[in-house]
C-alpha cells in the first residue's frame, strides 16, 4: 500500500485541530476545568481516532474502516501478550516505587487494596477518553504508514514525538518529560500491535499505563512516588526506557519477518478476522 499523502494531511487535521481548540479553551481560554461543559471540550481528543477512521476511509475505503474495527475488538491474540500488556505497566511502577524508595531511603509500604479501584468509573472511564479517542489514530492508521515508510524502529519513535507534541495544549509544562515518555509507550505499545494486529490491546495498554500513574501514590503511600516526587519522576523515567528497550527484538523481528511490506500484509487481513 502506497502513503497517501492526501490521506496523512486529512488524519493530521481532524486529529490536531479540534483538541488543540478544544484544549487550548480550557488551558488558556478562561474555560474553567470543572465547568459542566468542559468534558466536552476534553473529548476533542477524540479527532485523533475519528481522523484515523475518516483519514483511513480516504486511503483504503470501507474495507480499510471495517479492518481497524475488526482489530478494535481482536481479543484471540498470543497469552504472551495479554500477559504483556496487564502485568507490564504495574511491574514498571512497582520498580520504580522500590527503586525511589531505596534511594530515599523510605521504608516500602504496599497498599493492594488500591488494585480495587481499577474497577471505579473514575478508573474506568478514562479509557474512553484517552485510549479508544487516540489509538485509532496512533496504532491504527499512523503507525503502520511510518513503518511503510522509515522501518519499524524509527516509525515507533517518530510516533511517539507526534504523539507527544499533540498534548501540548494540556500539558505544555511537562513537555520534555512527556515527549520521553511518549516515545517509550510508542515502542512498547507499537510492538503490541505490530506484533499481535489488536487494536483493543494497545488500547488497554494504553490505559494500563495512564491508571498505574494515577493508582500509584495510593498503591505505595508514604514515599517518593508519582507526580509529587522529582525523584520518583527521573527513577520511572529510566524505569520506563529499560523496559521500552526490552522491546526492540520484538520490534526487529517484526522488521525481518515482514521488512516494508508489513503494511500491505495488515491490508490484505480480512475485516473479520
Amino acid at each position: 500500500m502506497r502513503v497517501d499523502t492526501r490521506a496523512l494531511a486529512l488524519f493530521f487535521l481532524l486529529a490536531c485541530i479540534p483538541p488543540w481548540i478544544g484544549w487550548s479553551l480550557m488551558t488558556f481560554g478562561g474555560v474553567p476545568q470543572n465547568a459542566p461543559y468542559a468534558p466536552l471540550l476534553y473529548i476533542t481528543g477524540w479527532g485523533c481516532s475519528a481522523g484515523g477512521l475518516v483519514a483511513t476511509y480516504a486511503s483504503e475505503g470501507r474495507r480499510g474502516v471495517l479492518r481497524l474495527l475488526g482489530q478494535a475488538l481482536r481479543v484471540s491474540v498470543p497469552v504472551r501478550w495479554w500477559l504483556y500488556v496487564l502485568l507490564v505497566p504495574p511491574a514498571m511502577q512497582t520498580c520504580t516505587a522500590l527503586v525511589s524508595h531505596a534511594v530515599a531511603r523510605v521504608p516500602v509500604t504496599i497498599n493492594p487494596a488500591a488494585l480495587l479501584s481499577l474497577a471505579t468509573p473514575a478508573v474506568l472511564l478514562p479509557f474512553f477518553f484517552g485510549p479508544f479517542g487516540e489509538e485509532f489514530g496512533w496504532r491504527g492508521f499512523l503507525l503502520p504508514r511510518f513503518v511503510q515508510q522509515f522501518s519499524v524502529l524509527p516509525a515507533c519513535l517518530i510516533v511517539g514525538v507526534i504523539e507527544a507534541l499533540w498534548h501540548w495544549p494540556l500539558e505544555y509544562r511537562l513537555m520534555g518529560p512527556l515527549v520521553w515518555v511518549a516515545i517509550c509507550m510508542s515502542f512498547m505499545i507499537g510492538a503490541v500491535y505490530l506484533r499481535t494486529k489488536s487494536l483493543l490491546l494497545a488500547m488497554i495498554m494504553h490505559w494500563n499505563f495512564n491508571s498505574m500513574l494515577q493508582l500509584s501514590p495510593t498503591l505505595f503511600p508514604g514515599g517518593p512516588v508519582g507526580g509529587t516526587s522529582a525523584l520518583a519522576q527521573w527513577v520511572g523515567l529510566v524505569v520506563m526506557a529499560l523496559f521500552a528497550a526490552l522491546t526492540i527484538p520484538a520490534l526487529l523481528a517484526v522488521e525481518r519477518a515482514e521488512g516494508h511490506g508489513l503494511f500491505e500484509q495488515f491490508a490484505r487481513e480480512p475485516p473479520s478476522k
